[in-house]
């Protein structure tokens, strides 16, 4: 038996339970572990793993933060494919139309810029429904910084959408700041 394949099959459940924080469903899990598995046994072949424990975790994460990735893209490329169905009243003019559908693309562009950890808890908050405890637990954070967080998504999005124009990018390195007006 590989050095791989028997520390996966040893730190199973470490992984697992590592894996929990990225995604809520044992489907997940299970189809992640597959990939884990795979990539490290590949890797193996062609070289030699010096810390299988720390090289296992880190294929873990790396494919559990790009699944979780995808999905907030899907998440935004269906509001933006069904914006007539998400639409809330039904408006007589094609101006009004046009303006929440200007709306929604603005947020959705809004959402891309966060940070990675705001953008994960703002769309677990929003788009998964998840309550704040359960965000931090699954994220390993405290409340405070779901908390925090979620405010720097809300307002950054408020300020967005009413000026667009003028906002950059939150700073990716840290997620604590405050949101950036361009400097004329």
């Amino acid at each position: 038996m590989s050095i791989i394949a028997r520390v996966f099959l040893e730190k199973s459940p470490f992984l697992k339970n590592f894996l929990k924080k990225y995604t809520g469903t044992e489907q997940d899990i299970d189809d992640i572990m597959q990939e884990v598995y795979l990539k490290a046994h590949r890797a193996e072949k062609k070289t030699k793993i010096e810390e299988p424990i720390a090289f296992l975790v880190q294929i873990a994460k790396n494919i559990a933060r790009d699944e979780l990735n995808k999905k907030a893209r899907q998440a935004t490329g269906f509001i933006e494919e069904h914006l007539e169905e998400l639409k809330t009243e039904k408006t007589d003019s094609l101006e009004s139309e046009q303006e929440a559908e200007e709306s929604i693309r603005l947020y959705c562009q809004a959402i891309e810029q966060l940070p990675a950890q705001c953008q994960k808890i703002f769309l677990l908050r929003k788009v998964y429904g998840l309550k704040h405890k359960e965000i931090a637990k699954k994220l390993s954070v405290s409340l405070s910084t779901v908390e925090k967080n979620l405010k720097l998504a809300g307002l950054f999005c408020d300020e967005y959408l009413n000026n667009p124009a003028n906002i950059t990018p939150l700073n990716r390195q840290n997620a604590q700041t405050s949101p950036m007006r361009n400097q004329p």
